[in-house]
């Protein structure tokens, strides 16, 4: 059983001969960028570095997945908001969003044109060529409620919630437009799973969660035919029976979810993929790193990985020690 086969068989919760030591979330580390040559922020704007950069972390991270891009505001970027990117191999870009009396200015971006879109379409072309049939190619966007969280101003969206939910749900409609259009553009670029990435929701509340960002993503996640993991960041305890009613393949979960009560909840109709703590593979040693991985392998994870995205300060050592485990387990 290859790498791509071992990860597509987990995500539908087939048998596997192992786990698969793959990384749905961001998972580029500066120890890569200084022995690759591929660095930040030239790796997040151009698709040639883009490329180059992702394949390195599974060459010589030993990840056993491919993931792009690196960064989630692609969608903000191209949608008109002000992009910042940082001077160094550990800054990740923020766009600076916008005041709702402004919002009007957001506009409806071409996946093959506008902003950096077109740079990751091509990195995924370029990887799909190096992946074949052995890796699992990632690709990474946001929901519609992720899209409308790096877009607009977010004291603007929580008041929005109980003074003016018309607006919110006027813009989501938009949002969830934008996401389906990329996210069908990917697609058509070749990856094998496209992850979809919410920042933002658990931060709402179950009631809201239901209104502002479930139904949006259910109708992302329909719209899509190959595997999908969703991805909402912290504690979402209270919205884990809503994200598997998306219908998205597997939830990525972090730290503070009780997998036990995950497995519960979800009944069986989709993968779990996490939970590793990205502090603990920043600034764990290699005892703390291993017991974490192997509580996971334990408790069930069908695709044990970090809980959120690697941080870029990470040691090489730290992620091989828990790749290692996992394969080894």
């Amino acid at each position: 059983m290859n790498q791509k086969q071992r990860l597509l068989k987990a995500l539908q919760r087939e048998a596997v001969d192992r786990p698969p030591a793959a990384i749905p979330t961001q998972s580029a580390i500066a120890d890569v960028m200084e022995r690759s040559g591929y660095r930040w922020p030239a790796a997040q704007r151009q698709a040639k570095e883009m490329a180059g950069l992702a394949w390195a972390c599974h060459e010589i991270g030993g990840i056993e997945s491919v993931r792009v891009p690196f960064d989630i505001n692609i969608e903000a970027e191209a949608m008109g908001c002000e992009t910042r990117f940082g001077d160094d191999a550990t800054t990740p870009p923020m766009s600076r969003p916008m005041h709702k009396s402004d919002y009007e200015k957001i506009k409806l971006p071409d996946p093959h044109r506008d902003g950096r879109m077109p740079e990751v379409l091509e990195a995924i072309a370029r990887l799909k060529e190096k992946t074949g049939n052995e890796v699992p190619l990632i690709a990474a966007c946001g929901t519609p409620f992720e899209l409308l969280c790096t877009t607009l101003d977010f004291e603007a969206i929580t008041l929005s919630l109980t003074d003016d939910p018309a607006f919110l749900e006027a813009q989501l409609e938009k949002m969830t437009e934008i996401a389906t259009r990329y996210g069908q553009a990917i697609e058509g670029a070749g990856p094998d799973v496209l992850m979809l990435v919410d920042g933002t929701s658990q931060t709402i509340g179950p009631n809201y969660y239901n209104r502002f960002s479930y139904p949006y993503t259910k109708a992302l996640v329909e719209s899509l035919r190959k595997p999908t993991i969703l991805h909402v960041c912290g504690n979402t305890t209270g919205i884990l029976t809503m994200m598997a009613d998306t219908g998205a393949t597997a939830l990525s979960v972090d730290r503070p979810i009780d997998i036990a009560h995950a497995l519960e909840v979800t009944e069986g109709r989709t993968a779990l993929v996490g939970k590793i703590s990205p502090q603990t593979l920043l600034q764990g040693d290699r005892e703390a790193i291993v017991s974490e991985t192997e509580e996971s392998l334990r408790l069930g994870m069908h695709v044990v990985a970090p809980g959120c995205g690697l941080l870029p300060q990470t040691p090489l050592e730290n992620l091989q020690a828990y790749l290692d485990t996992v394969v080894h387990f």
